[in-house]
């Protein structure tokens, strides 16, 4: 029996996750693990055999923030990730998602919200290969057990979303909540947690999470035990915010991973290196802090994120009521919006749903104010009514210093951010991971190639605590993705975003093929991660 394998990868130079040095050895998997590491004798039994001299195996790669809630049930192939080598995803994240949530919280949030998660297989003009997704779940179990019944491309761990929670116990109310409403809250978490969630997201720059006061984040977050954060503010007062995410973690003594960590604005530029003094005085002072970032220097999110505090309040039907009329609250949006400081220039449009702004996809906000004879916030108004609340956009405002200096930092990981939009989205979802090990490890040299994989497998398995996989060690699942570190590269961009990218040929989820030969299999061998 030990020298009995399904497959054997010989000749390969492995990165096992660990940040040691690559060395050449053979890898057998038998079942679903990773069985031997090392000489594996040629007289060994083996269905297959798999020749991977040139080429490099890494642990499957652990994305630590993605939003693929609603793309796995509707694609559960899930290629935009598994063609990079990603083999399990993390989610909800930015507080954003749907369970534990109320009927009542749950159609909020499928209309505010749900632009972002992409086609969810219920609409007229579905991609042909979609599944229906019934959204009849309520609690975090159900939830989890909907990717078990309809089958997974990669493995998923889920972190329980602090905007379901709090709509499900408050709706859009813009207000702190009293002490009743924080424990119905806490109640949540707690069960979420023992139904197998890894931990809370939370995301206090969007409505309504932004109105939660310290108590309602310390609670919740404490009940949760970790706390991934899309912090207020990312721009001008980015150390503001870096500062209360700081607090916050040692006041409920629990980790925090600050979620997409980037610094936007021209004043920022150059200030990486004050903002990780700021983080590594944080953990010498005892507070367990983490990062996430992916390689790019703009963001992206949905347009409605861009209204004023008191518009969102009502929740989706009202703001949509009130931008269908010219009235008083449509006129302060836009007196609002006219006194913003943005560089529209540096906004584009991605995943329009709607025939009048579809082919506008992928322009900025004034070239498409523009052609439609509007200014950009008579627009922004327009865009939001007319496609319901479901347009996004991708904002260019980070910096490629901060970018570099940031993932060089010892406590950072990679995560995608990717959004799963129908049309044009922003290029990570389809090129995170290969673009850090093509730009950044090989052509700027920014990081290693060991310390880049450990910041894609082992780092996040230890950060969420998985114990059986982000490394490649003998008795761990056999998560495996294997590249050409020569060739390894992204071509997705942001004018042609839905391209796989080059130089993954085979990637392994519990040990079956999922890419092979740099073509998806199809299989659907993801499991579901449960916190024990």
């Amino acid at each position: 029996m030990q020298n009995e394998f399904d497959l054997i990868i010989r000749g390969a130079s492995v990165v096992d996750g660990t940040r040691n040095a690559a060395r050449r050895a053979d890898v057998g998997i038998r079942h679903d693990k990773i069985a031997e590491v090392g000489i594996i004798p040629n007289e060994a039994l083996t269905q297959e055999t798999l020749n991977a001299e040139g080429l490099t195996v890494c642990p499957g790669f652990i994305d630590i923030h993605t939003h693929a809630d609603i793309a796995l049930l509707a694609r559960p192939a899930h290629l935009p990730k598994v063609m990079q080598g990603v083999t399990t995803e993390v989610f909800s994240n930015c507080g954003l998602g749907f369970a534990p949530i109320t009927d009542a919280a749950l159609e909020i949030q499928r209309s505010y919200i749900s632009g972002l998660f992409g086609d969810d297989g219920n609409s007229e003009t579905d991609d042909p290969r979609s599944h229906r997704v019934d959204w009849s779940w309520r609690s975090v179990a159900e939830f989890l057990a909907c990717y078990e019944s309809s089958g997974i491309g990669t493995n998923v761990a889920y972190l329980i979303p602090h905007g379901a929670v709090r709509v499900s116990v408050m709706g859009m109310q813009e207000r702190a909540a009293d002490r009743g409403e924080v424990e119905r809250m806490r109640s949540m978490v707690l069960q979420g947690m023992d139904e197998g969630a890894w931990g809370v997201s939370t995301g206090i720059w969007y409505a309504p999470m932004r109105a939660a006061d310290r108590t309602e984040l310390v609670t919740v977050f404490r009940a949760g035990g970790l706390f991934a954060t899309h912090q207020r503010d990312y721009g001008i007062s980015i150390f503001e915010a870096t500062q209360e995410s700081i607090e916050v973690a040692r006041e409920a003594n629990v980790p925090v991973q600050i979620s997409h960590l980037q610094m936007n604005g021209p004043q920022n530029a150059g200030r990486a290196g004050k903002l990780i003094e700021m983080l590594n005085a944080a953990r010498s002072s005892g507070v367990d802090v983490t990062c996430d970032t992916y390689p790019y220097t703009a963001g992206s999110t949905f347009i409605q994120s861009l209204l004023p505090a008191w518009a969102s309040e009502g929740g989706p039907t009202s703001i949509l009521d009130f931008l269908a009329i010219e009235g008083e609250s449509k006129s302060r949006v836009l007196a609002y919006l006219n006194t913003l400081s943005a560089v529209w220039s540096e906004y584009m449009l991605v995943g329009a749903t709607s025939s009048i702004n579809q082919p506008f996809d992928g322009l900025t906000f004034p070239e498409i104010a523009s052609a439609r004879d509007l200014t950009v916030p008579e627009w922004i108004c327009r865009v939001l009514l007319e496609d319901e609340l479901r347009a996004c956009f991708v904002h260019h405002g980070a910096h490629e210093g901060n970018v570099r200096e940031i993932m060089s930092w010892d406590h950072q990981m990679v995560g995608s951010d990717g959004l799963h939009l129908t049309g044009k989205t922003h290029p990570r979802l389809f090129g995170t991971f290969p673009r850090v090990l093509g730009k950044y490890v090989r052509e700027t040299q920014t990081i290693s190639l060991e310390s880049a994989v450990y910041k894609m497998t082992g780092a996040p398995a230890e950060r969420l605590g998985l114990k059986d996989r982000g490394f490649i060690r003998p008795g761990l699942a056999a998560d495996l993705t294997i590249i050409d570190s020569a060739t390894v590269t992204d071509t997705a961009t942001f004018t042609d975003p839905l391209q796989y990218p080059a130089g993954v040929p085979f990637v392994f989820v519990n040990g079956v093929a999922a890419v092979r030969n740099g073509l998806p299999t199809g299989a659907l061998a993801g499991s579901v991660l449960r916190r024990q």
